[in-house]
């Protein structure tokens, strides 16, 4: 008998593919489901009804489908990747106990086939981290580097870095927390913060009127002037407005109230401005004491500009022998405005004086604590006077962090009130500005005092009670600081500001903001306090929004005529010119159809006729928002600052008595300061004006926009026709339509209506160069006033005309955008 055939053996598989396909072989087996028509299954040969034969076989066909998707599946991806993605973890990967429980057993197979690789470990020595990151952070932020001793090292460094590199894009102490929720910007040889990475631009204008705005303002530079009281009195007079009161005026002295102020060149009043700036004088117990202290507060934008006019000063005055200190790397700054903004910072600012450790007889800061506790009851810091300045030593905030912003009650006691009316209505107390942030060995005990954040989280773990805030202890660092209220009665914006009847709560808060100085180190922990206790941060844009809806002019986008303010222009410019390049022609304006010579910058040059006193160089414009050099050229147009000049220059009609007037008023206000000078060279010609455009129907300005006068009577006429005589109750034509659909008569009073809203359709064309007599710097919709407004400025002779225009009963002057042919 033969023996029976052994049967063949299915070769092993050879290729990857068979070895996946044979693992996966139950996988691609098709189970035969049950058949719902076997009971009346068709005979052979018989009629078979296509929707019952689909239907008995829609099982088969899914199970199928599904077997060739689970089997393509297992062939090309791996468990993690079958999931769908909202179930994908990253961690998922090295742990599976993350995977839904029926993947778990494939997930392990595969990794048991196919382990992961390990880790290259690298060579080399590992560099330990820093462990005090607050220390690390003021490391970056220093301009020089004190460690390259080789000189092999100093000359890469100069041949890496262009000229001026290593002072590039310095960091703030509140940097790391920006970057990460902010957009950042390099300018002014800071990397600052421009705008959240959020739309924020209403919620910013909610908190800048009701709850906290908090800005990191430690970028403004800050000069030290020390010396003989008369001395340094005597150099700032010659560098300052004398429109403005005098920084030796008794109001400043004394070192209880910060002033505002513009500086000039060496005797440049009023034509060569640099910038504006706030100085503030060190109190003294004894006002004879020949050593005095003043600090200056700059823009970094034209920080070098300034610091070389006083050094020519100090040149110019050798009997003034006074020393200056650049102490842009001592001091952090933040900037708080809005209407709870007093009560966040008595929930975060508690002085020394309140623990048991320290007596409050030997403190030197103990009346600037029992100040800035009746203070409590405070609604706004603009009931204070004017630039009132507070000297604090207060405790570390991380002890109390995170602060929660307290609640003003509505009702306050009467003795409460009393001393707060008596406190503000009196004298502001002279030996409540004392603050050791002065003196410069105590600013760097302070840092030094400073623990880290390990140290104080070991102080709580020892708590009992989770949660509970830690207690002041004597050997807790004790933080010198100052604060101050940023308004000022002398300041340009408040003295245009009393002509009104009505103040808006966005200028009353912006300005009579606080501003809190803080040592060097300690800029971050008040910045956490203050954001997590409910204040809004803010950026650079967000500032200048700010500013835009109180209708104050922000420096330097609306100072015309200063080097700043050309630096800053120029950069927007090359910016907006460089975008239209890269549309294609038929996508873009052309404005030389439009007559429009200068689209992205205003032309405040052609206006004057004036041209720039150098040639600006090819690396200056190439410089996009860098520090102003002093060696840069300067606009040959300026801006008045002076209301008394500005009447005087447009009181008198004839150009020789209005500008024989002005010359005669600066005169004499240089010699109130016993400084003689002869201001036969000022000219008005190049002079400009600061106006406010507000519009008084639908739309809104744009940056750049020319003003121009309209002496034609009819195009006024075809231009204004629809905003003089609509009528308030028809907003649009849709609602004329509602309101008469079918009388007769009232089809009269229809095509009254709509010719009056086609007549707001008319094209104006623009303008010839002669009848234009300003730009904007800044426009857009201002949310507080509801409307289109813009700030720019005019020229002396251009205002002179609308006021001919108005006298004679013509009409005024009209705006036009530079971008569309459109009102």
């Amino acid at each position: 008998m033969d023996k029976a055939k052994r049967p063949l053996e299915s070769p092993a598989p050879t290729s990857g593919r068979d070895k996946r396909r044979a693992k996966q072989k139950d996988v691609r087996q098709i189970g035969r489901p049950r058949n719902i028509l076997d009971q009346n299954a068709p005979k052979v040969g018989g009629i078979v009804d296509p929707e019952q034969y689909v239907h008995a076989r829609i099982a088969e066909i899914r199970a199928m489908q599904s077997a060739i998707k689970s089997a393509s599946n297992a062939l090309t991806c791996l468990t993690m990747q079958a999931l769908p993605r909202d179930r994908r973890r990253r961690a998922a990967s090295h742990d599976l106990n993350r995977l839904p429980a029926h993947l778990r057993e494939r997930a392990a197979r595969e990794r048991a086939e196919a382990p992961p690789a390990k880790r290259k470990i690298k060579k080399g020595k590992r560099k330990a981290k820093t462990d005090n990151l607050v220390k690390e952070y003021l490391r970056r932020q220093s301009t020089c580097f004190v460690f390259i001793c080789s000189f092999i090292v100093i000359y890469t460094l100069l041949i890496v870095h262009r000229p001026g590199s290593l002072e590039e894009n310095k960091w703030l102490e509140t940097h790391m927390w920006h970057t990460k929720r902010m957009k950042m910007s390099n300018i002014w040889g800071y990397r600052l913060a421009a705008h959240p990475n959020i739309k924020s631009a209403r919620s910013i204008y909610r908190a800048f009127q009701h709850t906290v705005v908090a800005h990191d303002a430690s970028y403004i530079g800050c000069l030290e002037i020390t010396g003989r009281q008369d001395a340094i009195v005597t150099v700032v007079n010659h560098l300052s407005d004398v429109s403005f009161p005098s920084v030796g005026s008794e109001r400043y002295i004394k070192g209880n109230r910060i002033g505002h102020t513009y500086l000039y060149e060496y005797d440049g009043c009023p034509a060569k401005c640099i910038c504006p700036a706030t100085f503030l004088w060190k109190a003294a117990a004894d006002m004879s004491n020949d050593d005095r202290k003043m600090w200056i507060w700059i823009h970094p934008s034209a920080f070098d500009e300034a610091l070389k006019a006083f050094e020519s000063a100090r040149a110019a005055l050798p009997e003034a022998d006074v020393v200056l200190t650049d102490l842009r790397d001592q001091l952090s700054m933040i900037d708080l405005s809005g209407a709870k903004s007093t009560s966040l910072l008595q929930a975060i600012l508690k002085p020394i004086e309140e623990s048991s450790h320290i007596d409050e007889e030997s403190s030197a800061t103990a009346t600037g604590g029992q100040v800035w506790r009746k203070l409590s009851g405070l609604r706004s810091s603009g009931s204070l006077p004017p630039g009132s300045v507070i000297g604090l030593t207060v405790q570390d905030p991380r002890l109390s962090f995170p602060q929660k912003l307290p609640r003003t009650p509505n009702i306050e006691s009467d003795e409460a009130r009393h001393q707060l009316e008596e406190l503000i209505t009196h004298q502001w107390p002279l030996d409540v500005t004392y603050s050791d942030i002065w003196d410069d060995q105590k600013r760097q005990n302070a840092q030094s005092e400073m623990q880290s954040e390990h140290a104080l989280n070991k102080r709580r773990e020892k708590l009992l009670l989770p949660g509970t805030k830690l207690d002041f202890m004597p050997e807790d660092a004790k933080v010198p600081v100052l604060l101050v209220q940023r308004g000022s009665a002398d300041t340009q914006q408040q003295i245009s500001n009393r002509r009104e009847k009505h103040h808006s709560s966005c200028t009353q808060e912006l300005l009579s903001g606080w501003r809190l100085i803080v040592p060097r180190g300690w800029g971050l922990p008040f910045w956490k306090s203050m954001v997590f206790a409910g204040a809004r941060p803010a950026g650079l844009q967000d500032v200048h929004a700010m500013h835009f809806e109180s209708k104050q002019p922000y420096f330097p986008y609306d100072l015309v005529g200063t080097r700043a303010w050309d630096s800053v222009t120029n950069a927007m410019k090359n910016e907006a010119e460089n975008t239209w390049k890269r549309k294609p022609p038929a996508k873009r304006l052309n404005y030389a159809k439009l007559n429009v010579d200068r689209p992205f910058d205003p032309a405040f040059d052609v206006l004057t006729n004036t041209k720039m006193s150098a040639v600006i160089s090819d690396e200056h414009q190439e410089m996009e928002g860098k520090e102003v050099s002093p060696s840069h050229a300067r606009p040959g147009f300026y801006l008045l600052h002076s209301e008394k000049a500005i009447s005087a220059a447009l009181d008198h009609g004839e150009n020789d008595q209005a500008v024989a007037t002005v010359r005669t008023y600066f005169k004499d206000m240089y010699a109130k300061r016993k400084i003689t000078l002869s201001f036969d060279s000022l000219s008005l010609s190049n002079a400009l004006i600061a106006v406010r455009v507000e519009y008084m129907d639908r739309g809104r300005p744009q940056p750049n926009a020319m003003i121009y006068l309209m002496n034609d009577e009819e195009q006024y006429k075809q231009s204004t026709h629809y905003i003089l005589n609509r009528r308030s109750d028809f907003k649009n034509k849709k609602m004329v339509m509602n309101t008469y659909p079918e009388s007769e008569d009232e089809h009269a009073d229809l095509d009254d209506a709509t010719d009056t809203m086609d007549v707001d359709k008319h094209k104006a064309k623009f303008p010839p160069a002669a009848d234009i007599i300003g730009h904007l710097t800044t426009g857009g919709f201002s949310f507080s006033a509801g409307h289109g407004f813009g700030l720019g400025a005019c020229s002396v002779e251009g205002v002179r005309r609308l006021q001919a225009l108005d006298k004679s009963g013509s009409k005024s002057a009209f705006l036009k955008r530079t971008d569309k042919s459109e009102r």
